[in-house]
């Protein structure tokens, strides 16, 4: 494999034009299932766009079993299916959202904690009373699995609440669409269920101590599992 196969790619959305680019090179058989990608610094240079594009575009084929990447040993091709990689290859609407939903997470994780924070120093009585309610509809859930219930996002907004910033109240207002898209991708069972209640429950129990330090950290701890979730590195199998 010589950096002479790859072509520079120009785009707003350069991870994409990376992503069907190695694609199209599996699928033309130029690399090949066992084969070592170049350098993160040469292929960067090759491909003509930043280390952070590249990365974002391996992160993507590293969650659909693309690539792998092994500690101190590079990046590799697996040994996909060539029907997968031709159904890849020209469909990548999934492994897009999955970036979304990675890029999403990441803006969540700069600001859930800070509300957590501020949570578990403010909130009244009254706020941790509505938090209970919301615990108590998302148990109720597990009664009635059937039944369309908006209690995780409503948790979230709870706690934004209890910071007594409308700021982070109304940020969180307009991110719930995206949360409730997010919990659809990664609450497909009840073991998964139980343990975001669980998460969430940990968060409550924080901020009803007043501890700031432990909220933080369980809302981190929240944050990483459903990031795992989501590339497949945690329950993903079991689910």
């Amino acid at each position: 494999m010589t950096h002479s196969h790859f072509s520079t790619v120009r785009s707003e959305r350069l991870f994409e034009k990376i992503i069907q680019q190695l694609l199209q090179l599996i699928n033309d058989g130029k690399l090949q299932p066992g084969d070592r990608l170049p350098a993160e610094r040469k292929l960067a240079e090759s491909l003509g766009c930043s280390r952070t594009s590249l990365r974002e575009a391996c992160r993507v084929l590293e969650s659909e079993g693309i690539i792998i990447s092994k500690a101190g040993g590079g990046r590799f091709i697996q040994r996909v299916d060539q029907t997968l990689t031709l159904k890849y290859q020209f469909n990548t609407v999934d492994m897009l959202e999955k970036t979304a939903i990675i890029y999403f997470l990441e803006a969540r994780e700069a600001l859930e904690p800070k509300i957590a924070e501020l949570a578990s120093r403010r909130a009244t009585s009254e706020n941790i009373r509505k938090l209970e309610n919301v615990m108590a509809k998302m148990e109720e859930k597990l009664k009635h699995p059937d039944e369309h219930v908006e209690a995780d996002s409503s948790f979230h907004l709870a706690l934004a609440e209890a910071t007594q910033n409308f700021i982070f109240v109304s940020m969180m207002e307009s991110n719930l669409n995206m949360i409730r898209q997010v919990r659809k991708q990664t609450l497909h069972s009840e073991s998964r269920y139980l343990k975001s209640l669980s998460e969430h429950r940990a968060i409550l129990e924080a901020v009803k101590e007043k501890n700031a330090e432990k909220a933080v950290e369980a809302t981190l701890d929240h944050l990483k599992h459903i990031r795992d979730h989501v590339l497949g590195n945690s329950e993903h199998k079991s689910n």
